[in-house]
């Protein structure tokens, strides 16, 4: 409407023109109308414009199936919400359609303190396909994250501290012995050793995290009023039973099964040390509104790998690289509830939140090539947090995620790409797939239709004599990568995998082990989960390589360098957090038992 009074305005001031241009009396009278009905309409205009709605920020296209969420947005967050103020609402970007979570709770002490801390070196995000890529595979663009050194060093851990670190780990594997349970073997390192190597800066003191009372329905309870250092029973999730006997898929992650499951499939002192180092680096390059900077850690630098442009995608994709760093913490037992790093995890579910779009989507502001990747990495972050603690504004904020994937996904093929219903490529699917998994952990039921969908597109991609391999997209070359990302997926989403597809598939990433190339750490990682939960000869020896070259290459701050195959897209959070997710393996996800 506003549009057709602009119109007709501008065609009224035409005429208005016309008829004065006419010598005769009744044509001035006329053009006298015409000019006082087009001052009327722009008058009206001036009232009009300002409410058309507001063009949203990210680079995906608007879905018409957007109308499904109305009415979403009259859900109050209530764990996430205790003492909101003005400020934090600035702080959310505007985002008033989805009730931001408060950054008032953060104290102002610890407000300072991060200030202290290094320059924010957060970074890009995540990255596709390895080097041994077919060239078909050149389009794929995974935002990655590349590594540059801090400006201000970070002062390593003490030996003091490591050698704490180090005897706790020793008292629970003489535990584990009492217990009858084989103790792998463990190459010798000397905490010295390890301390010139690869130890992070320690992680400045913090405040008791801000923690929700009992999760309750967030659209029927008011704003909790408890002080953020309140911590109730009820906060803290239960302990994890020992690995093996329980169903939840994320009960290795803490506690005894934690313990027994690092040292049955293959973790390490060593491997616990990165993971301890790569966790204070990661903290102590988070800004202060929770996210993690792309720019500031070089993201976006366009090194046009596999000989394609991507214009420095990753360069806006905060949204992911905190979904990875998420991840990361998450995946070690901590959570914004309760942990050494809940303040990090609670900050930086916080800046989620107020990122997300009335449509769900997790983007950001991220550009075409890293719009879906973030969105991906970032709901699965979120759905985990809501799996792992039922808290309601975890699970309202992953449910509106989960809602928006499901209409991106193609309804034909099953896949996901760079825009709505694109026709999809395994890359992307991989991320999707995982936060419907995710989601159904929390409680937010997988559509059967999506779940189809996602078993036929990997169907299409199917490849190699026995079905192992898998390819980019349909019809094109097989890769490693891909076949990893492939059997990861199907083995995670409970797929029983024949045997000869698994022989196929393990062939082919036995021919490939990590030190053999460029570092490609989105593969490693997609190789890792596929093999870990195989537990065969092949995954004791990928594991051995794999341990070798991330131990060797980590930094002394705890990163991990950024001259991946895809690190000039992302930086230092991308692959540090691609890395500790690898060390993170052994108790991360439960290995799944065959019925």
């Amino acid at each position: 409407m506003v549009y057709a009074v602009a119109t007709v305005a501008a065609a009224l001031l035409l005429a208005t023109i016309w008829l004065f241009r006419r010598r005769k009396k009744q044509g001035r009278q006329a053009g006298l109308i015409c000019l006082l009905i087009a001052i009327v309409l722009h008058v009206a205009l001036v009232f009009c414009i300002p409410l058309l709605p507001k063009p949203r920020g990210g680079s995906h296209t608007a879905d018409p199936e957007a109308t499904e969420m109305v009415g979403i947005d009259e859900v109050a967050f209530s764990t996430f919400d205790p003492e909101m103020d003005d400020q934090a609402n600035s702080a959310a970007n505007d985002q008033a359609d989805i009730a931001p979570l408060p950054l008032s709770e953060i104290s102002d002490s610890l407000v300072s303190e991060i200030e202290e801390m290094a320059e924010p070196v957060a970074e890009p995000i995540a990255e596709p396909v390895d080097g041994s890529v077919a060239e078909n595979e050149s389009e794929l663009l995974i935002p990655s994250v590349i590594p540059g050194q801090l400006d201000t060093p970070i002062e390593p851990l003490a030996a003091e501290e490591i050698e704490d670190m180090f005897k706790s780990l020793d008292a629970d594997f003489a535990k584990l012995a009492q217990l009858g349970t084989p103790t792998p073997a463990i190459k010798s390192q000397t905490v010295s050793a390890r301390s010139e190597q690869a130890t992070p800066s320690p992680n400045p003191p913090e405040s008791v995290p801000p923690s929700p009372q009992s999760p309750v329905p967030p659209s029927t309870v008011p704003p909790s009023t408890v002080p953020p250092s309140t911590v109730t029973a009820s906060s803290i999730p239960a302990p994890a039973t020992i690995a093996g006997e329980v169903e939840n898929d994320f009960a290795n992650r803490v506690g005894d099964a934690k313990t027994r499951a690092l040292m049955q499939t293959g973790g390490s002192v060593q491997t616990e040390a990165a993971v301890a180092a790569a966790l204070k680096y990661l903290a102590s390059t988070q800004r202060r509104d929770g996210a993690w900077d792309p720019v500031s850690t070089g993201a976006g630098e366009e090194r046009q790998t596999l000989g394609m442009n991507r214009f420095g995608a990753g360069s806006k994709a905060d949204t992911a690289i905190t979904g990875l760093a998420l991840l990361s913490f998450m995946g070690s037992g901590q959570t914004h509830q309760n942990g050494e790093y809940a303040n990090n995890i609670y900050k930086g579910l916080v800046f989620l939140i107020n990122q997300q779009k009335a449509d769900g989507s997790l983007a950001g502001d991220a550009a075409i090539y890293a719009s879906t990747y973030s969105h991906g990495m970032a709901s699965l972050a979120m759905a985990e947090a809501a799996a792992i603690t039922q808290d309601p504004s975890a699970i309202e904020s992953a449910r509106r995620a989960i809602h928006y994937s499901r209409r991106m996904q193609h309804p034909t093929t099953g896949g996901w790409r760079y825009t709505p219903h694109d026709k999809g490529d395994l890359s992307q699917l991989g991320w999707q797939a995982m936060v419907l998994v995710a989601g159904d952990r929390a409680g937010i039921p997988a559509s059967r239709e999506s779940m189809r969908g996602v078993e036929r597109f990997l169907r299409s991609v199917r490849k190699g004599r026995y079905g192992g391999l898998a390819s980019y997209r349909p019809g094109e070359a097989t890769s490693v990568t891909m076949t990893a990302e492939a059997l990861a997926t199907r083995l995670l989403m409970g797929e029983k995998v024949r045997p000869e597809e698994i022989a196929e598939a393990e062939q082919s990433l036995l021919r490939q082990k990590p030190g053999s190339g460029q570092d490609n750490y989105y593969y490693w990682y997609y190789a890792t989960v596929a093999l870990h939960q195989l537990q065969s000869d092949a995954w004791t020896e990928w594991n051995e390589a794999m341990q070798k070259r991330l131990l060797e290459t980590q930094l002394p701050n705890g990163q991990w360098p950024t001259t991946s195959v895809w690190g000039g897209y992302g930086g230092s959070i991308y692959t540090t957090s691609m890395a500790t997710l690898c060390l993170e393996s052994y108790y991360r996800h439960s290995v799944k038992k065959e019925e």
